[in-house]
């Protein structure tokens, strides 16, 4: 298993704080570690620090040099939401097909890192390599909504036929809502039915290329052009932002191939 860590995948969830020029991910905590560093260390005793991949905007590259000196950086010319991130960690870093990719975003809290990594494990050993009848499995770690906010993705599963795989609550994914209109947003926090997407997933690194091959545009475009800075940035240009929930999960949900694993770990959005 390999990581993937996103830091300035959207442009607008690791915005600086109390106006200093470093995004929120970067800055330090209390116990003089960066929200970087928890979200790497997150990963302890699950993923070799030399396996941790990091997307960054290229003026940050030095900063994530310097708190994770051991990771791979891959460098993008500006923000252009996570999906696009993760297309450039996907063609710029080599893994076997079959080797399990987890996704962490880094501006994100979470208080019980325990119950995190065993569910990180439990997926990785027995359920991204299919599960419920789905083959490769898009697998979304899910977290309680704490109030209707239109800003976050929500994730509407099927109770119907969930099963407890490994210790774990594990469920189809009717549905991908990313930042639903306010009315809308209201409706699925009262209905008490649906989860918000954590920004922490895991699949196998050709379940997710197959879905980004099929439903954006990315790889045309990034593909080509990730060798070279000045390619690279013309292929930026011409990219809107989108982020993973909206660009992927939304389709693949609708073609049945995402599952979703409910957690309670204290879960937050620090750059929101």
């Amino acid at each position: 298993m390999y990581a993937v860590i996103l830091a300035g995948g959207s442009g607008t969830r690791l915005r600086p704080l109390r106006g200093t020029e470093e995004p929120v991910a970067f800055q330090a905590l209390p116990d003089g570690r960066t929200l970087l560093q928890h979200t790497c260390a997150r990963l302890a005793r699950l993923v070799d620090p030399m396996d941790v991949v990091v997307v960054a905007n290229r003026r940050h590259g030095q900063l994530v040099r310097d708190q994770l000196p051991d990771a791979r950086i891959v460098t993008q010319p500006m923000n252009r939401g996570t999906a696009t991130a993760l297309a450039l960690a996907i063609v710029s870093v080599e893994r076997a097909a079959d080797e399990t990719m987890v996704v962490l975003t880094a501006d994100h809290e979470v208080e019980r890192e325990d119950i995190l990594k065993e569910a990180i494990a439990a997926a990785d050993g027995q359920i991204v390599g299919g599960a419920l009848g789905i083959e490769r499995p898009l697998v979304a770690f899910a977290v309680r909504p704490t109030k209707a906010d239109r800003e976050l993705t929500y994730i509407q599963p099927s109770f119907d036929g969930g099963q407890r795989i490994a210790g774990q609550r594990v469920y189809r994914v009717n549905a991908v809502e990313p930042k639903p209109d306010t009315n809308r947003t209201r409706q699925l926090y009262e209905s008490g039915t649906t989860y918000w997407a954590s920004g922490i997933y895991l699949w196998q690194r050709a379940a997710i290329a197959d879905a980004v091959q099929r439903y954006t545009p990315l790889f045309p475009l990034v593909g080509p052009a990730y060798r070279s800075e000045l390619a690279l940035r013309a292929a930026y240009d011409r990219l809107q932002p989108v982020s993973i929930e909206e660009g992927v999960l939304a389709g693949a949900a609708r073609d049945g191939v995402v599952l979703t694993v409910p957690l309670e770990v204290g879960w937050s959005e620090r750059g929101a």
